[in-house]
Formats: structure tokens, sequence, C-alpha cells
């Protein structure tokens, strides 16, 4: 009995585990020029008497796939909605307002596992970001270095459809009155152009010939 339902079990677990290592097995990948849309949520941590919304980010990418190392220019757009204290004379009040900010980033990504069904991955980037530079403050005066981590899971749909989803540390240098420490959530979906290398079909045999 006990043989019996072990054997059941394994041709249950099997199968699937056979499954699940094949998503992660490296499989053909070509290099090639990408463009992609990404959004997601944005967490602009607390600080200096600022109490932020979660807000959004939205922007797009284009690179280019090494297959396993790839490089990228990314825009995005960050808006964050919240609350704090801003000093008016020295007299200090409440006030709410939104923290927006643009960033153009650099990244240098690395695929692990290129070309299987799912990919992770990991990046870093760098570049320039305009900000407001308070709560209440203008809008997007405020020009800054800004970083970025990354870690995150690629789903490759075929050789050029792509979707990411990954996690962020993004910041920049001070812009004002706020610390700019974010964790941004992204979702994003890439198409690579050009098509996998065909393998050369092999040469017909030559006819035999039949003796006269």
């Amino acid at each position: 009995m006990k043989k019996a339902l072990l054997a059941a079990v394994a041709s249950l677990v099997l199968p699937a585990a056979v499954q699940a290592q094949s998503m992660f097995t490296p499989g053909p990948s070509n290099p090639g020029f990408y463009v992609g849309i990404e959004g997601g949520g944005n967490w602009l941590l607390n600080s200096s008497n600022y109490n932020m919304d979660i807000g959004y980010a939205a922007g797009g990418v284009m690179g280019y796939d090494f297959v396993g190392p790839r490089l990228e220019l990314e825009g995005v757009f960050r808006s964050n909605n919240g609350r704090g204290t801003a000093n008016f004379g020295n007299v200090f009040s409440n006030v709410s307002g939104r923290i927006e900010q643009l960033s153009v980033m650099a990244n240098l990504l690395y695929d692990f596992m290129p070309g299987a069904i799912i990919t992770p991955y990991v990046g870093a980037g760098a570049g320039i970001a305009f900000a407001n530079a308070s709560i209440n403050g203008c809008s997007l005066c405020s020009t800054q270095f800004a970083y970025q981590g990354i870690v995150g899971l690629g789903w490759n749909v075929d050789q050029n459809i792509r979707v990411n989803l990954d996690g962020r540390y993004y910041g920049t240098t001070s812009p004002g009155t706020y610390q700019n420490n974010n964790i941004t959530g992204m979702l994003s979906l890439t198409y690579k152009f050009g098509q996998p290398a065909m393998a050369a079909a092999p040469a017909p045999a030559a006819a035999a010939i039949a003796p006269p």
C-alpha cells in the first residue's frame, strides 16, 4: 500500500518538477535592439516630516540585448501625493501637495539563464533626474544625480516578446526639503527586433544513377 502511494505521489510530483526545471533551462536567444513600455507603483519613503502616499511610475525603455548582458536607456516619470510641514517666513504650516520627478537613466543589466522561459536578472543604473524641490514647490525645477538598483524576473513569451516584473531602489541627491528615496515595483513589456537565425537546410543527397 505504501509503495503504491509513493508511486502515485511520484507520478504527480516528478512531471511538475521536470516542467518547473525546464522553465529555467537556457534556450536559444538572439541578440538585438528592443523597445518597451513600463509602469507600476512608487513608494516615496517618508522623510523630513513628509508623509507620502503610494504613487505611480510610468515610462519607456530602449536597449540592446547581448544575450546575457543588456544595456538600455530609460525614461521614467514618478508622482506621489502627500502631506508635510512647510516654512513660510519662520512660520511652519501643514501643507499637502505632490512631488513629481522625471529621470533619464542608463541601465546595465544581466540576465541569468538567457533564453529560458523564466529569466532572473539584476541591474544598476545612473543618470539625471528633474524633481520638485519641495512638496509645494516648483515643478521639476531641481536637477539631481539619480541612481538605482534592480532585481527582477523576465518571462520570455517568445524570442521577441518579453514581460518583466522587478523591484527597484531608486534615489537621487537631495533635491530640497526632503531625502529622495524610493521603492518602485515595475511591470514592463518589451519587443526585440529581428528574427532568430535559421539553421541552414541540409544539401539534398545526389540521386543514384541506375546502371544501364
